[in-house]
């Protein structure tokens, strides 16, 4: 039968007060302990990561709905959650088993089926396959694990039957199927809300409570259906959820992920039909969140329904990957954030420093450039210092944002060992120990996060149908300017006698426009292709590639 109301009612924001957090308390599981804290939105606390299955970590993250381009917002969730996953992996050592789903059954999929004269599953999948190739152009891991709700229906309707069964939802006179909110006490335990603002004067007349939320929805014409106990239709919107995670990871899962704007009521609403289900209080045992992303200047979050989003090939053509991800490294994952060009300055910034410490340090280990005679001791214990703050601050819900300030700590006492003055008593066979630890250190950590600060050259020659590499070209570039530069200079003006120098500045002066050349060429380079050429007192010229933007490189070395 349909669900009467028989007086309109006025409905909002219900808090989800205290006692009942306290009635439904987070439980400590039984398991391995990992000696990693982390962030549970569920007690809004920082709690000890505990595996129910030692060395291994069971993740489930709400997947797309694939109907329209993914987005800045989207890019910066998922590289987020990617992040968290390589550092469990690469720097603690735990097996991830990732779980993501695609939701490919959907009003929002439907609609923009009949707008563009498509089918459903051509829409969903062509939106799947671009989702996917913007994640692997933003070096993101796929998951181990991918459902789509079209393809595990069966499984959703046999999760439905054993709701209504146990009385945790109803079907109405119409075919749809709801859960029913009033019969689990701990609806609201997650988000501390019931009802959403908007939720007014009007709800559907087949809902015994405004908060109760669609399981299966009847068969419209026009629209793809499956075969139910309570007639043709399709599953809704939070079901698929639980019916998937459920069917891989069964009645317990450790991580819980999903953007910020998911918490009420999807993941409100997955957790009480998932306890139901499953009999317990604690289908999960840590909910994570990342912060929504705001365009610089506008008030609301990135989203396509409101026509503001910036598309992940839009983010390429201005930024690399490297740099966004370094973006969303210098934040807490769950903090909301500001995109646009003030944003991407600094990270922009910051990998421009690696990769120019890197091409200085690689300099003083193969020998070239000035001879310094660097603190073997002073930089070793600097590096042991940061790789005990590194790992603290990963282990304390993946600071990020500590990493990395500890990080540049480190590549700015190495610099300051490197740029001191030359010593021309220095062997070349000086011990270069430190330096090199520093770089191989620093060379690791950034790739288990994700980064590549060699791949821009490698792809570039790995490309190239010539013999010859793109380092060979740019060696010979550089020292023939370094040659031209020479001529054109002169001399060394500064142990010159005053005759000596009287006649080197004749010499500038009239090969003065040589020399404007190779100041041009050297600009040119860095403005056109990130290449960064240093000169140097003494000894041969040296230069290294940075990450550009699409106006040029952000940051000159």
């Amino acid at each position: 039968m349909a669900f009467q109301r028989s007086a309109q009612t006025l409905v909002t924001k219900k808090k989800c007060i205290p006692e009942l957090a306290r009635k439904y308390p987070w439980t400590r599981p039984q398991g391995d302990e990992t000696g990693i804290s982390i962030y549970n939105f569920y007690t809004r606390s920082k709690l000890p990561l505990i595996l129910s299955t030692e060395g291994n970590l069971k993740w489930y993250v709400c997947g797309p709905t694939v109907y329209a381009e993914p987005h800045v917002g989207h890019a910066c969730s998922f590289v987020r959650f990617d992040v968290i996953r390589r550092i469990l992996m690469n720097v603690f050592d735990i097996n991830v088993v990732f779980m993501m789903n695609f939701t490919n059954v959907d009003d929002k999929i439907i609609d923009k089926a009949k707008k563009v004269g498509q089918t459903t599953e051509q829409v969903s999948s062509h939106y799947e396959s671009t989702f996917l190739k913007n994640m692997q152009q933003l070096n993101v891991l796929r998951p181990t694990v991918v459902h789509r709700v079209s393809d595990n229906v069966q499984n959703v309707i046999e999760f439905i039957e054993r709701l209504v069964e146990s009385g945790h939802a109803y079907v109405t006179g119409q075919g749809s199927v709801f859960f029913h909110c009033d019969s689990y006490e701990g609806y609201g335990s997650l988000s501390r809300m019931k009802v959403l603002p908007s939720e007014k004067t009007m709800f559907d007349d087949q809902k015994m409570k405004p908060q109760d939320f669609l399981l299966w929805k009847p068969h419209k014409v026009g629209e793809l259906f499956w075969d139910s106990p309570w007639g043709q239709g399709r599953p809704g919107w939070h079901i698929g959820c639980s019916a998937l995670a459920s069917k891989v990871f069964g009645g317990k899962i450790d991580i819980h992920s999903g953007g910020g704007d998911l918490k009420f009521p999807h993941h409100e609403n997955e957790l009480a039909q998932s306890n139901c289900y499953h009999h317990t209080n604690q289908w999960v045992n840590y909910w994570i969140h990342s912060g929504l992303v705001r365009r610089e200047g506008d008030s609301e979050k990135m989203s396509k329904s409101r026509g503001n989003i910036i598309t992940i090939p839009e983010l390429l053509e201005k930024y690399t990957s490297n740099q966004f991800r370094m973006f969303c490294l210098l934040k807490p994952y769950a903090m909301e954030v500001e995109y646009g060009e003030s944003a991407m300055k600094k990270p922009v910034q910051i990998l421009n420093k690696l990769t120019s410490h890197r091409a200085v340090a690689q300099s003083y280990i193969h020998g070239e450039g000035p001879s310094v005679d660097v603190s073997n001791d002073v930089l070793m214990q600097h590096l042991a210092s940061t790789q005990k703050v590194v790992r603290s601050a990963l282990a304390d819900n993946f600071d990020t944002q500590q990493m990395m300030s500890a990080l540049m700590s480190l590549v700015q006492v190495c610099n300051r060992e490197l740029c001191k003055p030359s010593n021309k008593n220095v062997i070349r066979a000086r011990e270069v120990y430190s330096v090199a630890a520093i770089t191989s250190y620093i060379d690791k950590l950034m790739s288990q996060l994700g980064f590549n600060l060699t791949s821009k050259l490698e792809s570039h020659a790995d490309s190239a149908n010539s013999s010859q590499s793109l380092e060979d070209i740019i060696n010979s570039v550089t020292h023939f300017r370094e040659r031209v530069r020479s001529f054109a200079l002169g001399g060394d003006a500064a142990n010159a006698t005053d005759e000596e120098k009287s006649l080197i500045r004749v010499h500038r002066d009239s090969h003065s426009a040589l020399l404007d050349s190779t100041d041009q060429l050297r600009d040119k380079l860095a403005d056109t292709a990130g290449i960064i050429i240093k000169d140097a007192d003494e000894g041969p010229s040296t230069w290294h590639m940075i990450e550009k933007t699409s106006d040029g490189p952000s940051a000159r070395e």
